[in-house]
């Protein structure tokens, strides 16, 4: 019968993903308990997230839009509730089953967290040490941890070079939606399924559980009851209160862990980086994950109060003590190494939903799910800021007002009047100009560098605009927070040499100052541009080219009509930026004057802002300025479209080679390297091996470059050209002309590519031609 199992097992592996899925839920569903169920377990798990094996079952590139069957026939099979977790369950009917996790493919913060023995309680009972050097060497799981583990690691592990951006509604995502939802339910009345009363292998943890790198911040907190229900007084409540909830912890930790975490670099591992840079980076996809998790857990936490049962509740209070630590320093690493463009508005909604807890309530990630629900829910949660946020605020301070000193810096470098870097600093000027909240942050601000231990309204405009009260926060002292915000400080800023550069000083006024002058100057561009453009296109509408290009259908209209639309908005975001800003800062209407039209960044040098290291230079400024000191060293695939080719033919010739070369690749590199004549044929036609090299910047600030080696590879570039496809409009011409076909003129076509291919190497072999 086992021998019968694993026959089954691996025939089902060598099946189509469709087929292979079917037969591997009707084994599973079929098999009893057996001893070879575990070795079927880890090679399953190994084949689904290998990254060996064809990128495992390409989790993150199956789309429903692109292949909608093998969507849905892998979320059936992986689902909290599918086949694969019926494995795990049947598999944790022994406690005693344990799968061995080395500590080498988890990240190195985590790596160092568990080898120094500073780690969540959590983890305590997994650790498996080496019995002579009594090291941690790995970490032994249950089934369901062991595949979380996988699930979750497999994101960090699994960045391709190519970007991500197409795959976001992928089979990947879709699963973390599924799981936040299913084991860490917001709705504290649905339990999380199939109840599993037999499972005992969970130790009961001591309370506090908490992360070891961030003590709780306030001595209430120290009371609460723990996840085991420590307090109560029988042993069998204990044991089945943590056994409840043992797969939402678990879910909870793993995912905070590892999608959260981020790498610091010196000179004696900048080598380990530049090897795997892929691996290190966080991917757009990775960031929008984890920007679901902080919404989900903001959710979930949200509902302490409501939890009917005990088992969960401090679980819920839990969850966002240690989001937010491990979220504070992920953010801040994005923030000083993400690429100076208009992606980084990723990063700063990740940021901006990390400090708007009240938000999310009442959040569902089904929006995110189900992105079709609801195309854009920037504004759908109207939750507001209240009291109850005060604390939250103070314990996580730094978050707000550390980042916002460096994201500020970087609009001094982007281009303002621009649609999407107005849209990005429209989103932050709303965010911080939201009632109540800049008060709270400048009061406190307030009271750590005057170092008192009440609160005094400022003598400032920022604290008195839409309000009426001197903010002790609808009557609300604030000076208890003072304590909790000031260790805040202390805590999330690890770094000995760190010190706190308040926000609101007489020291940074000059910078907001010209900070507000550059919006305005950018609103006035904005309004130029808006005008000019429409000017032309009435001038266009009105002409006969116009009339001939609409008689042809050949006129971009729509496209012109959309780039109006934008243009015509952003006049309307920097004035709201202008109002937003002028609250946040405090400034009156008379120290904006007189506009200044063109502004320098002086003020950036002379702010306690000031970190021009952390940004490059703008890219058209060096082009200008080092025309003939630069040179594209990047993949010659992914060059800037050029003023001689068709964007729509370059992008569609990009994507069916870079099909082509994932999947004969490797028959492509073999083809290149033969000696024969098919070796000098396909030397005509593919793109040589090259070396290709990106610039990083580490934590440090430095940069480096890193190499990265492309093998013999097909690229249909060179069918995208302008001149090309007249040419070939020309032939067709000439051909229907002498009353010939269109699919003749294409095998004459590709007779003569054939005939050209072949007698170059023939020369080649002949060495009339070198090589």
């Amino acid at each position: 019968m086992a021998e019968n199992i694993l026959t089954q097992f691996y025939t089902c592996l060598n099946l189509p993903l469709q087929e292979k899925i079917l037969g591997l839920s009707r084994l599973i569903d079929q098999s009893g308990l057996h001893k070879d169920l575990q070795a079927l377990f880890l090679q399953l798990v190994d084949n689904i997230f290998s990254t060996n094996l064809n990128n495992g079952w390409n989790l993150r590139h199956v789309t429903f839009e692109n292949n909608r069957y093998d969507f849905e026939a892998l979320l059936s099979f992986l689902e909290p509730q599918g086949p694969m977790f019926r494995l795990c369950y049947k598999l944790l009917s022994d406690p005693q089953v344990k799968f061995n996790l080395p500590l080498s493919i988890l990240p190195i913060d985590l790596q160092m967290t568990l080898e120094r023995g500073r780690c969540p309680q959590f983890y305590a009972d997994m650790l498996a040490m080496d019995s002579q050097s009594l090291n941690v060497v790995a970490l032994a799981l249950n089934p369901f941890d062991y595949y979380i583990f996988n699930f979750a690691l497999y994101l960090i592990n699994n960045n391709q070079n190519k970007a991500s951006w197409e795959n976001w509604n992928s089979v990947y995502f879709a699963l973390a939606c599924d799981y936040l939802m299913h084991f860490l339910p917001a709705d504290p009345n649905v339990p999380v399924l199939p109840h599993i009363p037999y499972y005992t292998g969970k130790v009961p943890v001591v309370p506090p559980l908490q992360n070891a790198s961030r003590p709780l911040y306030s001595p209430s907190l120290l009371i609460l009851p723990d996840l085991s229900g420590i307090n109560n007084q029988h042993a069998s409540p204990q044991s089945q209160s943590r056994n409840e909830i043992w797969r939402s912890e678990s879910v909870l930790q793993i995912f905070i862990d590892i999608w959260m975490s981020i790498e610091q670099f010196n000179n004696r591992n900048i080598d380990m980086y530049q090897r795997s840079m892929p691996v290190m980076n966080s991917s757009p996809e990775r960031v929008r994950i984890v920007r679901v998790l902080v919404k989900h857990i903001h959710s979930y936490s949200a509902k302490y109060h409501s939890d009917p049962a005990v088992r969960s509740l401090s679980l819920r209070k839990y969850a966002r003590q240690i989001m937010c630590s491990r979220a504070y320093h992920y953010t801040k690493q994005l923030v000083l190494t993400w690429p100076l463009d208009a992606s980084f508005r990723l990063v700063m909604e990740l940021w901006l939903s990390l400090i708007q807890p009240w938000r999310y309530t009442d959040n569902s990630i089904t929006q995110d799910r189900y992105p079709t629900a609801q195309a854009y829910q920037e504004d759908a949660n109207t939750g507001t800021l209240d009291s109850s946020f005060a604390q939250f605020i103070a314990e996580n301070f730094p978050t707000y007002t550390c980042i916002l000193q460096l994201i500020l810096p970087r609009f001094l470098r982007l281009d303002l009047s621009a649609y999407k870097n107005a849209v990005m600093l429209f989103r932050l000027g709303k965010v911080f100009s939201q009632p109540h909240l800049t008060p709270i942050l400048q009061n406190l601000e307030k009271a750590i560098t005057d170092n008192v231990a009440g609160f005094q309204s400022p003598d400032n405009s920022a604290s008195n605009l839409s309000m009426e009260q001197s903010y002790t926060y609808n009557g609300i002292t604030l000076h208890k927070w003072v304590a909790i915000a000031k260790q805040a400080i202390s805590e999330l800023n690890m770094s000995t040499t760190f010190e706190y550069q308040p926000l609101w000083s007489e020291n940074n006024k000059q910078f907001t100052l010209e900070f507000v002058k550059r919006i305005m100057s950018a609103r006035q561009a904005a309004q130029k541009h808006f005008e000019e453009y429409n000017m032309k296109l009435s001038e266009g509408r009105n002409g006969m080219w116009n009339s001939i290009k609409n008689w042809l259908m050949i006129g971009n209209s729509l496209e012109e009509e959309s780039t109006l639309e934008e243009l015509k908005k952003v006049p309307l975001y920097l004035n709201n930026c202008v109002n937003f800003y002028t609250f946040i800062f405090g400034l009156n209407d008379n120290s904006l004057l007189p506009i200044e039209t063109d502004l320098v960044d002086s003020s950036l040098e002379h702010s306690s802002f000031a970190n021009s290291n952390n940004f490059t230079l703008n890219i058209t400024q060096k082009l200008r300025n080092k025309q003939g000191d630069v040179h594209y060293m990047g993949d010659p695939d992914l060059m800037p479209i050029m003023t001689y080719e068709n964007t729509i033919l370059v992008r569609i010739m990009h994507q069916i080679s870079t099909r082509l070369n994932e999947l004969y690749g490797e028959e492509f590199s073999r083809m290149y390297s033969r000696n024969d004549f098919l070796g000098y044929v396909s030397r005509e036609i593919l793109q040589k091996p090259c070396t290709v090299h990106t610039y990083i910047r580490d934590a440090n600030n430095q940069k480096s470059i890193v190499r990265q080696a492309l093998p013999a590879r097909l690229s249909l570039r060179r069918l995208a050209s302008h001149a090309l496809v007249a040419w070939l409009v020309v032939g067709y011409l000439l051909f229907r002309s002498f009353s010939y076909g269109g699919v003749f003129f294409i095998f004459t076509i590709f007779m003569l590519w054939t005939v050209i291919i072949l007698s170059k190497a023939s020369l080649r072999i002949l060495r009339i031609i070198k090589e």
